[in-house]
């Protein structure tokens, strides 16, 4: 992992980077623990692919919540915001999830049971197990669009940021998107399997709970971007919902995405976990369950809910189509092609 302090100050490579030594102690404290994580995993991810010339730091951008990553002159860069760790932490306080475990009461007895055990476990706590979620979720996304752009035989330089530009659209970086949000996916559900592992007291129910939850999170972390409550400076939470598109802009609209990570998070459910016997509406009652809960708590005066359950049942036919043809797309594109063939993935 590179020191950004030993590269030089070049248009296009760092971009303002942040100094938050100064700040309040908890501020310092929020800023350490996010700025540790994502080197953590950018080290991890850099060696198992064999990646050098990496590089993560936060850039000052009090006005935007964002990720980005970049190949630019050789150096990978991932690097958030100074914006995103204070929203992030914030959104996922333990007081949104403190009556969590009320999903559990539209399950059987014995995934209730594991919601409520999971719950007394001193060494689980939910918001923070939903956060470092989220965390995985973005830092997985940019190191796919790292891995895209050291796989595309084009010469040039690359920069995506995770905010929405309305001024361009490619189907190429739609389709890249689409790519970066499923490995995302995947990755989170990884990063689940291995805390479960961790704990002292297993069983299949308190799995399957931990992979509702999970994949809750990336729900809940897309969700936030589609609501528009991701501006730092706003401490109200209020809703400006963006309106439905397909082929515009430079990202799929939220809900085309959220429908990708949820139907690819439950194919690999089947795949690597087949003995747990989920069905897609089961997984889809509880994560509905846990945002609703959510939701309810971080906009109480606002029903969130319906309008996404408006949106998704309204835009159903063309999120599916869409996603179909993203996928057609991705697997004949060169770097996604060449990527999926390295990890051994069937499509």
């Amino acid at each position: 992992m590179k020191d950004i302090k030993g590269i030089p100050i070049r248009k296009g490579i760092i971009k303002s980077a942040f100094d938050y030594q100064g700040l309040d102690a908890n501020l310092i404290i929020t800023y350490k623990y996010f700025e540790e994580k994502f080197k953590e995993l950018y080290q991890s991810y850099a060696d198992i692919f064999c990646l050098d010339n990496c590089v993560f730091y936060i850039s000052e951008d009090y006005y935007r919540c964002n990720g980005f990553a970049g190949r630019i002159e050789h150096y990978n860069i991932i690097g958030i915001t100074n914006g995103y760790p204070v929203l992030m932490k914030d959104k996922f306080d333990d007081k949104y999830f403190s009556n969590i475990i009320c999903v559990g009461f539209i399950n059987e007895k014995s995934i209730s049971d594991a919601y409520v055990d999971l719950h007394k476990d001193q060494n689980f706590k939910f918001n923070e197990f939903m956060l470092n979620c989220s965390i995985q979720y973005t830092f997985s996304h940019e190191f796919q669009h790292i891995l895209q752009f050291n796989s595309s035989k084009i010469c040039k330089n690359f920069l995506y940021s995770e905010n929405l530009d309305k001024s361009d659209f490619t189907l190429k970086n739609h389709a890249w998107e689409f790519d970066a949000d499923r490995m995302a996916s995947y990755e989170v559900l990884k990063y689940t399997f291995s805390v479960y592992r961790s704990l002292k007291y297993k069983d299949n129910e308190k799995l399957k709970c931990m992979l509702y939850i999970a994949l809750a999170s990336i729900v809940i972390t897309k969700n936030l971007f589609y609501f528009g409550v991701t501006n730092p400076i706003n401490s109200e939470c209020t809703i400006d919902k963006q309106d439905f598109y397909i082929k515009q802009y430079s990202h799929p609209h939220p809900l085309v995405r959220i429908y990708n990570m949820v139907e690819y998070f439950y194919d690999n459910i089947k795949g690597d976990f087949p003995k747990l016997n989920i069905d897609p509406q089961e997984i889809l009652n509880n994560v509905l369950g846990i945002l609703k809960i959510y939701f309810n708590n971080l906009i109480p005066n606002q029903n969130v809910m319906q309008n996404y359950f408006e949106d998704a049942i309204e835009f159903t036919n063309e999120i599916n189509c869409y996603n179909q043809e993203l996928y057609d797309f991705a697997i004949k594109d060169d770097s996604i092609n060449v990527l999926l063939k390295k990890r051994g993935i069937k499509f």
